[in-house]
């Protein structure tokens, strides 16, 4: 139950993708705007989850073990060959799907005022929070490439859409498919990880992850503020598609030999 349960984290993580965006719309025009006002209210749900962390959660019990060394570098280099392949492909998809930073920016040009801009972030979540646990569940049963696949079909669709976009209804559908996108992949790269990493090297192996994707992130957001600042959003978004489909066969390939060496 992998796919379920790493789709279910996902779909929940979105409640305050969903619900954040949207109180930050009404503090807006309750507050007249002021941003730094409603930065300061929003630490007090960041506070608050500190004090679950700390006071309502407990680690489950574990049988007695030998303390660990401290932690090296040279750890990565015992991930097993389809750990690394899951990484390259995780680090494939995230170098050619950029921030959300730059859907918000679209928002502007697509025609929303500054007060609205946050709705964006709330329909991209929803649909995403809708979608990951179902994608999970599904490939609990037929398996994470075919979906994959689609997820980065649906990128590009995504891309192409928000590059003709001029108008808020072109500009909404673009981030309905983002979401979608969004709620196809996310959980099942986690799965991957789960299912090939070595069991006593989960830790490190979903450290290697966040560490080489994180990398890949930067490279692939400094190319696309590039290409927006110089050519403009459009192809900024036309580039994105490309890459994408570009990615799709490498993606297919490796997520399909890490299943197979897992």
């Amino acid at each position: 139950m992998r796919g379920a349960a790493f789709g279910l984290r996902k779909s929940l993580d979105t409640v305050g993708g969903f619900v954040g965006p949207l109180a930050a719309i009404g503090l807006m025009f309750a507050l007249s705007g002021n941003v730094s006002l409603i930065f300061w209210i929003a630490v007090i749900p960041a506070f608050l989850s500190v004090l679950v962390l700390m006071f309502g959660v407990s680690e489950p019990d574990q049988p007695p073990r030998k303390a660990s060394p401290a932690p090296r570098i040279g750890e990565m280099l015992r991930l097993s060959r389809a750990t690394w392949l899951v990484i390259l492909a995780a680090s494939a998809l995230t170098f050619v799907r950029f921030s959300e930073a730059f859907l918000l920016l679209k928002s502007q040009e697509a025609g929303f005022q500054p007060a609205w801009i946050p709705i964006t972030m709330v329909i991209m979540h929803a649909v995403y929070g809708l979608t990951a646990y179902p994608t999970g569940r599904l490939s609990d049963i037929i398996g994470p490439n075919g979906l994959l696949a689609a997820s980065v079909a649906v990128l590009a669709a995504a891309y192409a859409v928000l590059a003709l976009s001029t108008s808020i209804p072109v500009f909404l559908l673009g981030i309905v498919l983002w979401g979608l996108h969004m709620g196809l992949s996310q959980g099942l790269l986690a799965t991957l990880i789960a299912q090939s990493a070595p069991a006593h090297l989960k830790g490190t192996s979903f450290g290697a992850f966040n560490l080489m994707t994180g990398f890949t992130v930067l490279i692939g957001n400094v190319l696309a503020g590039f290409l927006w600042e110089f050519y403009g959003s459009a192809t900024a978004f036309t580039t994105g598609a490309v890459l994408s489909l570009c990615a799709l066969p490498v993606l297919l390939l490796v997520s399909k030999k890490s299943t197979t060496q897992a």
